[in-house]
């Protein structure tokens, strides 16, 4: 079946896609509110799991909802085009020395695209064996950017804002339980709760050298974090690595993304090209979404990455009993 995935590479998807988030969009953000965040998404992230168990959100929304679950599937169907479209816009971001828009956007929604085709199995496949490139490079820069931390710089704000910011940007990565589990263990729950630990980290190496108030005005703030870490004293030029690791970061949240639009359209009825017609679509909304204001956004993934999954899973209770 090409829906179904292995649970540990439900798990290294997620953290894929969490890391192009992060080092996209929360780097310049205080440590103490990604933290926060991140914690709270995590734990939703286990809620979700345990509640779900090998099911996917997409199947439950007819099983729950009927003819009402096409509807919603619908509607999630156009917030997921919208969301990745703004994620496509990310990879300018991935080189921010160059205008690459929208040619490296378009390129990875075509590489996600082909993946749905696959199924998602392959596009998980291909997620866990990035995840252990991803996080042996994130790992290797915090380690050597860690000496040049001022701890001055480390005070936490009051500016709770960040830590709303954090959840409903980290709520993207939300979209692999749309896809079902081939067989559910839960060996790996507890590794997961490292992930915010990790962001939280990132984010404090990064504010930590550059300054809250530099990193704040900075496009890209872990970008110019890599251009002063220098390894051994060798290597001193590693952003192309990071630009690489960014890159395959937002490829597998497109991916995800991607495939979970081809098993909601499954819902209204089965094609194969589903998921790749939504990624055409999403190109096709990538110059719009790019000036629409992130608060927007935030709400979005808040309606349709948290509310709409606990909704279907109390809803689901009800009707067992």
């Amino acid at each position: 079946m090409h829906r179904a995935i292995g649970e540990r590479q439900r798990w290294a998807w997620l953290a894929a896609g969490t890391s192009a988030v992060v080092a996209a969009q929360l780097s310049g953000l205080q440590w103490l509110w990604v933290l926060l965040g991140g914690g709270v998404v995590t734990a939703y992230y286990l809620y979700i799991d345990k509640q779900l168990g090998c099911e996917g959100l997409a199947d439950r929304l007819s099983s729950v909802f009927g003819f009402s679950g096409k509807v919603i599937a619908v509607l999630f169907l156009f917030w997921l085009i919208l969301t990745m479209g703004r994620c496509a816009c990310l990879a300018d971001l991935a080189f921010p020395t160059v205008d690459g828009f929208p040619g490296l956007g378009w390129v990875l929604l075509a590489l996600a695209a082909w993946g749905s085709r696959k199924g998602s199995a392959a596009c998980a496949g291909c997620g866990g064996v990035l995840c252990l490139f991803l996080l042996a490079l994130y790992a290797l820069i915090a380690a050597f950017a860690a000496p040049n931390v001022q701890l001055e710089y480390l005070r936490p704000s009051a500016d709770y804002k960040q830590g709303i910011c954090a959840l409903g940007l980290l709520l993207v990565p939300a979209v692999v339980w749309c896809i079902p589990v081939k067989e559910q263990k839960g060996s790996c729950r507890k590794l997961f709760l490292l992930l915010p630990v990790a962001a939280a980290g990132l984010c404090a190496v990064t504010s930590g050298v550059l300054s809250p108030e530099l990193a704040k005005t900075r496009a890209v703030p872990v970008y110019d974090l890599a251009r002063s870490v220098s390894i051994l004293g060798v290597v001193e030029r590693i952003e192309p690595l990071l630009s690489a690791a960014m890159t395959m970061g937002i490829f597998c949240l497109l991916s995800a993304l991607a495939s979970a639009c081809r098993v909601l359209a499954d819902q209204l009825g089965q094609w194969q090209w589903s998921g790749s017609l939504c990624c055409l679509a999403a190109g096709a909304a990538m110059y719009p979404v790019k000036t629409l204001p992130q608060d927007l956004f935030i709400a979005g993934n808040t309606i349709f990455f948290l509310i709409l999954p606990a909704v279907i899973v109390m809803a689901q209770k009800k009707l067992k009993k």
